[in-house]
């Protein structure tokens, strides 16, 4: 028997049962005083440093294990190449390790994969050494339905990757169905929009608010003035709505819906454009997020530098970027970091 299998054979008898384990661990987010936080964490940690085995068998269990002690996690940790939930299928296809730098090839398959399939942002590593990591989508196979992404990972420091060691990668979201509309006009009659508009304070507890984009121009502060959202005054993209439009201290304002960004990262970047093709680009974008009625809706509002006389002479126009689903599960593989490819 190697090492893990001997370990596990002498302790396993001996120590308390996965369930246990488990109830420890739910038992330190549900307490509330502080004390009985800390000793429901401290037997935990105790628990999970003794039976290292059975802690990396549940999601908790591996997660508090990892934040102690990452080279035992990673240790303890079975090999799975291969991981399905929700009906997607996530794989290692190859490994390459080289220096200080390791790939993996990782693809998914069935559900609602698809060309566009994004990561989200949700992706990580869990190493034993200090990393810095990306990943990028490499391919996709239409007649088998595989997407391919290429994963890489380097040491911080520039020391080889220790060699016998294994890697986890773990995915929590797939974004899906993504479209992109460019240099689209939006069907909006600017001369209409040339009054003052109304106004809504932002910041405090229900919303969020920051800018963007500008190069410190005035009006580009905390308190630049947000327009009142209202009904859809034009939907240049499925998600994607104008609400409001006008002028405030002396500026033109468009406001854009974009729905809970946070599901699907509907987002769009507008300007104004002459008959002649001359674009004038926003001072800046400015975005808050506020409570609705079913759920969150983000707003971004572009702020243009354009008199009212003017602005007749311009159309709006914009690129448009959506996504139709959002799928939330755990997709997890380990895997050694030996050179496979």
């Amino acid at each position: 028997m190697n090492f893990s299998e001997v370990y596990t054979h002498m302790n396993e008898p001996l120590l308390p049962s996965p369930a246990l384990v488990e109830r420890t661990l739910a038992k330190v987010q549900r307490r509330r005083r502080p004390w009985r936080r800390a000793a429901a964490a401290a037997l935990a940690a105790a628990l999970l440093l003794v039976t290292p085995t059975l802690a990396v068998r549940t999601e908790g269990g591996y997660e508090l294990l990892y934040q102690l002690s990452p080279a035992m996690a990673q240790f303890f940790q079975p090999v799975q190449k291969s991981c399905t939930d929700r009906g997607v299928t996530i794989e290692v296809a190859a490994v390459r390790v080289e220096g200080d730098t390791a790939q993996a090839y990782i693809t998914l398959t069935g559900g609602p994969v698809d060309e566009t399939t994004d990561l989200f942002d949700s992706w990580s590593f869990h190493l034993p050494f200090d990393q810095s990591g990306r990943c990028e989508r490499l391919s996709w196979d239409p007649e088998t339905g595989t997407i391919t992404f290429l994963c890489t990972v380097q040491t911080l420091d520039g020391s080889p990757i220790p060699t016998g060691g294994k890697m986890t990668f773990s995915v929590r979201q797939l974004l899906t169905g993504k479209e992109t509309l460019e240099n689209a006009a939006v069907e909006l009659e600017l001369a209409a929009f040339t009054a003052e508009a109304e106004t809504v304070p932002v910041g405090g507890p229900e919303n969020a608010y920051f800018c963007t984009g500008g190069s410190g121009e005035a009006g580009m502060t905390d308190s630049a003035p947000m327009l009142l959202p209202g009904p859809a005054l034009a939907e240049p993209a499925p998600g994607l709505t104008i609400t409001a439009a006008g002028y405030s201290q002396g500026q033109f304002h468009v406001q854009l819906c974009r729905g809970n960004a946070a599901r699907l990262d509907n987002h769009a970047w507008l300007w104004l454009e002459a008959e002649d093709g001359t674009r004038l680009e926003p001072l800046y974008s400015a975005s808050f997020a506020a409570p609705g009625p079913a759920q969150r809706q983000d707003y971004t509002q572009f702020i243009f530098d354009v008199s009212p006389e003017e602005l007749a002479q311009y159309t709006l126009r914009g690129d448009f970027h959506t996504a139709s689903a959002l799928t939330e599960g755990l997709w997890q593989v380990t895997f050694p970091l030996e050179d496979k490819s």
